[in-house]
């Protein structure tokens, strides 16, 4: 039976329950550690305020523990999975179970459950994140004096290196994780006591939840957080999105330089495959679906902004469908970080191709700024270099590198500087991730 039917209630058209829940209710099994995990500091708190009793707490804390390790699969009569958990913990304990709801909707019921699951994969994926940069990193200082082409308009335009190059993904991810950092601290806030959105008549206690469920804050008023159910979907959606830029950058720039015309680098032979017709392809597939995933993910993040335009204030059914968004574009992320760092691993420099693309051309501003150095003022120097470019001559790159030694060009990469914010970050995440896990598991103690 659904939570609000009666006995006098006319059943559910199975069309009906087919429109509205046939897709939720797979994406619901994935929350449902979560939804328990939420039940049991409800359990726990509706003991502490005398709505459950001793023996009632201790069969309800039993039971919901036992549920954790059950494969269950949701159906479109079940509704959703509060649905399913309730009814299954009645037909376990009887009329304890009937109690569990109360001072709760679904509605705050499963944003809890919703961001318990979102903090639990932003946890993983800025652990894969600085993973990423690190290896980043550690690929710029080993070619961190290789030469290379850099380039504007896809077009060689001046001196870079490799080191330059790859240190600069690092250095963009840690941008990212910034603002992955903002929305973890949006949803590692207790939306649990606001019910409908509205409160309820009942000393409740919301700091209880908070603590007992590993929550850094309470989400105060009640209203806001109905409202702020897929606005802070969207902002996990945001820094995604920026995730997935960056790296959708970078897989162009290796496509592109990994081909015959270029081939500064050799990509690991098994990220690649071949051609049915064509025996001497070596397709870059793992970089292209890369780059068609991050697109998938902008997409999403604006179909969330869609979802909400012109939602009035409290609990819509359109809120469910940011839902699916949100799943898939936490695991597209996750995967497509976690794929490209064995890669960068076994990325091969061609130091022969990259010297032969060093071009006298490239020097051109060295040249105009020679000439500014020893007075000429910056317009006529460039005039004069650029009425004699055919007169251009190579120069000895590694020295030219070093002169770029002004903080983060090309001969100040400050890569120690970097490698002790990574070590930082990764100490600060794990320890964050270390706090969860230990409410998780006293959570889960209550049921022993």
């Amino acid at each position: 039976m659904k939570l609000w039917e009666t006995s006098d209630s006319l059943s559910s058209d199975k069309l009906v329950e087919q429109f509205t829940a046939s897709e939720d209710v797979l994406l619901d099994e994935q929350l449902w550690a979560y939804d328990i995990l939420g039940s049991l500091a409800h359990s726990e708190m509706l003991y502490q305020i005398g709505i459950l009793s001793r023996p009632e707490r201790d069969q309800v804390c039993v039971a919901l523990s036992a549920l954790m390790n059950e494969e269950v699969h949701v159906t479109p009569a079940d509704e959703d999975i509060h649905t399913k958990l309730e009814n299954m913990l009645v037909e376990l304990i009887g009329d304890a179970g009937k109690k569990i709801h109360t001072a709760r909707s679904r509605n705050d019921q499963v944003l809890v459950a919703l961001r318990l699951y979102t903090k639990v994969w932003l946890l993983e994926i800025a652990d894969l994140l600085l993973a990423l940069a690190k290896e980043c990193a550690q690929f710029a200082k080993r070619n961190e004096g290789q030469p290379m082409p850099g380039y504007t308009h896809t077009r060689a335009a001046m001196l870079s290196s490799v080191g330059l190059w790859a240190s600069s993904l690092s250095e963009c991810l840690l941008d990212d994780l910034d603002l992955l950092e903002a929305a973890y601290a949006l949803v590692d806030q207790n939306p649990l006591g606001a019910a409908a959105g509205y409160g309820v008549p009942l000393a409740i206690d919301r700091e209880l939840t908070t603590q007992l469920l590993g929550f850094a804050r309470t989400q105060n008023n009640t209203l806001a957080v109905m409202n702020s159910r897929g606005k802070h979907e969207f902002a996990v959606l945001s820094a995604l999105s920026c995730i997935l830029l960056d790296l959708n950058r970078f897989a162009s720039d290796l496509i592109l330089f990994s081909a015959g015309e270029y081939g500064f680098f050799e990509l690991p032979p098994e990220y690649c495959t071949g051609s049915s017709i064509m025996p001497h392809k070596r397709n870059p597939d793992v970089l292209e679906l890369l780059r068609a995933r991050s697109a998938r993910v902008l997409s999403m993040l604006t179909q969330q902004a869609i979802i909400l335009k012109g939602l009035t204030s409290g609990y819509h059914r359109d809120l469910q469908e940011t839902k699916r968004p949100l799943f898939d574009a936490l695991s597209t992320t996750h995967a497509s970080l976690q794929i490209l760092t064995p890669l960068i691993a076994g990325l091969r420099v061609n130091k022969k191709n990259l010297d032969s693309a060093i071009t006298p051309e490239l020097f051109a501003v060295d040249e105009v700024l020679e000439r500014v150095q020893a007075g000429v003022a910056l317009r006529d120097a460039y005039r004069q270099v650029k009425e004699r470019l055919n007169q251009l001559k190579r120069r000895d790159s590694v020295k030219a590198l070093k002169a770029r030694s002004h903080a983060g060009g090309p001969g100040n990469l400050r890569l120690p500087e970097l490698d002790q914010k990574i070590a930082f970050l990764q100490n600060l995440w794990s320890k964050r991730r270390q706090g969860f896990d230990e409410a998780q598991t006293r959570l889960l103690r209550l049921g022993t």
